[in-house]
């Protein structure tokens, strides 16, 4: 994630990386205090090492996920990223993607 807003910001597309590692905390916060975690931002990209679900409400219809779309495989956790294309690169396109 953090490659990723450097890749952007390279490119002068600004981004911010925002942490969620429990979705039930943070949906319990005021919509007030989301939103000045998560800005408004036109385009939002969740990156997770697992499944999209709970992200949506997040990213909302619009957004992107970058992730894995099942369970089972093992290994370095850098091969099974290039694997399952969690990638900054992978990032820096969708984003790019939804911006057109």
């Amino acid at each position: 994630a953090l490659e990723a807003r450097e890749e952007l910001a390279a490119e002068g597309i600004p981004a911010r990386v925002v942490s969620v590692p429990c979705f039930e905390l943070f949906a319990a916060q005021s919509a007030r205090y989301r939103k000045s975690i998560i800005g408004s931002a036109p385009v939002r990209v969740a990156i997770e090492a697992g499944v999209c679900q709970g992200w949506e409400r997040f990213i909302g219809e619009d957004g992107a996920f970058v992730g894995m779309n099942g369970f089972g495989a093992s290994g370095k956790a850098e091969d099974l990223f290039r694997h399952f294309g969690i990638t900054s690169q992978a990032v820096v396109k969708a984003a790019k993607a939804k911006l057109k």
